[in-house]
């Protein structure tokens, strides 16, 4: 089982948290956005040890690991969506006094998927919570979330991993290092996607796509037909920009003259490819992140495929005229 708290512990979210509980202030409640929504609940189980226990009572602590805490409430109670009933919930128990705890602690998973009725409901109790009672939600974006909730909570980012703790971190679970490596640098950064690439044996496919198109797509004709085959991987759109992100990245590297490429062979598919000088690297850098933020914001996914290739043949055209 992968190890969460060794990655978790070094990010500047936990170590807020951490000294606003050494300092005894902490906030009523936190906002933390990771995009790493398929551990939301163990990373939220982690923050709630550190406020509950300090990791200082085994027993409290494996009550919370396990979901049997009294005084630590999980929602949504059906795993994929906040709903009125669980906000409604969360109010109701936040005015009864703690079982065990001098606290009372709400973890709140899928925060994006909460409507604008849900959100407005929990309005008042993060404005005015009972005494003790803190909330902690997890958004893997905070774009659907209202400005007058995240005005009334502190909002930390746990960012994507690095490549080399993401390894360190993955190696015992997942044993063959070259495939292990080829799905790190090729995932989003979180420990998630980096399990499902390395589960993924399409991977070479998607590699495949995004290495022609760096070499082979030339003309805004070819847009529709790199979209439509880009659309038929199993890894979607999202694995695919991941992979686009890793070829720019070493690119950057290779034409600057640097010397820490993360995936060599991948590189050596790509790096005669023509239009691809500094500038446009640079600026298709941007399109990647600007096609990734609106893929988090739901944004269709064909819509943002298409929006970033043509974005990506006009910067090579665009540079190479300068």
């Amino acid at each position: 089982m992968v190890d969460l708290f060794s990655l978790i512990k070094d990010t500047r979210a936990y170590k807020t948290v951490l000294a606003d509980k050494t300092a005894g202030r902490l906030s009523h409640a936190y906002l933390i956005i990771s995009s790493d929504g398929d551990n939301a609940g163990e990373y939220l189980k982690i923050f709630a040890k550190l406020i509950m226990t300090g990791f200082a009572d085994a027993r409290a602590d494996k009550l919370i690991d396990d979901g049997y805490h009294p005084d630590v409430l999980s929602f949504p109670k059906n795993g994929e969506a906040v709903l009125k009933e669980d906000v409604a919930k969360i109010i109701e128990e936040s005015f009864l006094k703690p079982v065990e705890s001098d606290k009372k602690l709400f973890l709140i998973t899928c925060g994006e998927s909460m409507n604008a009725t849900s959100q407005n409901k929990l309005l008042k109790t993060l404005e005015e919570p009972p005494e003790n009672v803190h909330i902690l939600i997890h958004a893997t974006t905070e774009y659907p979330l209202l400005a007058t909730i995240k005005s009334r909570v502190k909002k930390l980012v746990i960012p994507p991993y690095s490549a080399e703790r993401l390894i360190d971190a993955l190696k015992e679970d997942c044993p063959d290092t070259k495939r292990l490596e080829n799905a790190v640098y090729c995932s989003d950064g979180t420990v998630a996607g980096a399990l499902t690439l390395y589960g993924d044996e399409d991977l070479p496919e998607t590699v495949d796509a995004a290495a022609d198109t760096f070499c082979n797509m030339k003309t805004s004709r070819e847009v529709l037909e790199f979209s439509d085959r880009i659309m038929r991987l199993k890894g979607g759109v999202k694995e695919f920009l991941s992979v686009m992100e890793l070829i720019c990245r070493d690119l950057t590297v290779y034409t600057n003259g640097g010397d820490t490429v993360k995936n060599g062979a991948l590189l050596a598919r790509v790096k005669d490819a023509e239009g691809f000088n500094a500038g446009a690297l640079i600026y298709i850098a941007d399109k990647l992140a600007d096609a990734k933020r609106r893929l988090a914001a739901n944004g269709n996914p064909q819509a943002v495929l298409e929006r970033f290739l043509f974005a990506f043949l006009e910067g090579k055209h665009k540079w190479r005229k300068l």
